[in-house]
């Protein structure tokens, strides 16, 4: 399956990080829903539009990224339990990785970030989701 009629959901409080994710996944042809915070993203995931991969920050305004990963991981939805999961954050700590793949991320991207690159990790989560 290509890109066409995939959905991604990204959330990020900063609004060009946004930009810049859905200029490069949009142009590949994904369908990108945004949330400003995982506050808007558990809405938007409640509200049942489970798409095929979530995008998140991890340090957002009311809800970050590790919790959101931890709500998502407990969903008793078992679609949205198994997203997957790309952390996309300026946080790079060793401690800080280690933390987000033992909570249930699938892929850690620190910012400042590559489009190309968080496209390729995009195309190898989706593929493996897949499988």
């Amino acid at each position: 399956m290509g890109a066409s009629g995939t959905k991604i959901l990204a959330a990020d409080d900063d609004r060009i990080v946004r930009r810049i994710i859905v200029a490069k996944l949009t142009g590949l042809g994904y369908e990108v829903t945004e949330a400003e915070d995982g506050q808007e993203a558990i809405e938007i995931l409640e509200g049942g539009a489970v798409p095929d991969l979530l995008i998140t920050d991890s340090l957002m305004p009311r809800m970050g990224g590790l919790e959101l990963v931890r709500s998502v991981r407990n969903s008793p939805n078992s679609a949205v339990a198994g997203l997957p999961v790309i952390m996309l954050t300026s946080r790079q700590a060793e401690r800080d990785v280690i933390e987000g793949l033992e909570i249930g991320l699938d892929d850690y991207v620190t910012k400042p970030f590559s489009p190309d690159e968080l496209a390729a990790r995009v195309r190898t989560a989706l593929w493996r989701a897949r499988r």
